[in-house]
């Protein structure tokens, strides 16, 4: 595993004036943003692969504390809240901030052992409404509290959550059998199929199962809480969805004896986003494909770092 922080031509690098991890643009739209709008979860995968704490300051200062104005909102809501951006460079036409963002900010400031005090003090002060662009779910509401320890708060997260991990499990299983959806393939089986050659039912389908990007973030979630009967319920349950070869998401859950090492080790660095996307040919919309450019893998294999990271350190953490 090699991380070079200066480095400019790798796939993955790293925004020198505001230390987050960035990736180069694909071939379809070669003037693009090289994923900024997307950074904060790639920048806290960086940290977790590489213990920089350059990333966490990246990651910080997406984020601004805003007083609030008036005397009756000071006196309901706080006299402050934290507004989020998707970077620190602020753009004018800027979509504003996801759940996801919103998700791996606590996530990096939880791994990275911020005080209870501290993530306390944050997610107690984030707004209901995270931007013009989405709200907060109940269940998400709910994990911010979580998070920092509030028990009352776990059990009700986790009840809530294993409820819905079960019916889309159910809901999954629903779609599978209605359509060709098979399982996914392995990465030697992987044949891509454009999107402009899908039937539209497939399309359509294929938007309606549970996105493997959510249900990554939501292992991210289980994973920084504590361990309980009912957590270990949450995980078996999500197992359920989690797509055959993402090894990545099978062991963030906490099922590491069910990936190889083999697995880990084998698998090659591929454009798209591999863990957070699927290796099924029909529901898959991203350009998964294989780098071959060595001049691209030189340092900061950033897909390929993760699965490794993983594997190795979840070897000294006992099994569910």
């Amino acid at each position: 595993m090699a991380f070079n922080w200066e480095a400019t031509k790798t796939q993955w690098f790293v925004d020198q004036d505001y230390n987050m991890m960035l990736s180069q643009n694909p071939g379809w739209m070669p003037n693009g943003g090289n994923g900024k709008g997307d950074a904060i979860g790639r920048t806290f995968v960086a940290f977790y692969c590489y213990s920089d704490d350059r990333f966490l300051e990246g990651i910080e200062s997406c984020w601004e504390k805003i007083e609030r104005k008036g005397f009756l909102k000071r006196l309901l809501f706080g006299k402050y809240y934290y507004q989020g951006y998707r970077y620190p460079h602020r753009f004018p036409d800027e979509v504003g901030l996801s759940r996801d963002h919103t998700i791996y900010t606590i996530l990096a400031y939880k791994y990275a052992g911020y005080s209870r005090e501290a993530i306390k003090e944050f997610t107690t002060h984030l707004r209901f409404k995270i931007s013009d662009f989405a709200l907060f779910t109940p269940e998400l509401w709910l994990w911010r509290k979580a998070v920092y320890g509030s028990k009352i708060h776990t059990w009700l997260y986790l009840s809530i959550s294993l409820i819905v991990t079960e019916l889309s499990n159910l809901w999954n299983k629903f779609v599978y059998h209605i359509t060709p959806f098979e399982e996914e393939c392995n990465q030697d089986e992987w044949i891509k199929i454009p999107n402009d050659m899908k039937p539209e039912r497939i399309w359509k389908w294929s938007k309606r199962l549970y996105p493997i990007y959510a249900l990554h973030q939501h292992a991210w979630q289980l994973k920084v809480l504590p361990d309980s009967r009912l957590k270990r319920r949450v995980q078996k349950a999500a197992l359920k969805i989690c797509p055959k070869h993402n090894y990545v998401i099978k062991m963030l859950l906490g099922f590491k004896d069910i990936v190889t090492h083999e697995q880990a080790f084998g698998y090659r660095s591929m454009h798209g986003g591999r863990w957070t996307g699927i290796l099924n040919p029909w529901i898959n919309d991203r350009d998964l494909d294989e780098i071959t450019d060595p001049e691209r893998l030189e340092a900061n294999v950033q897909d390929v770092d993760y699965v490794r990271t993983l594997f190795n350190s979840l070897q000294c953490e006992p099994n569910i």
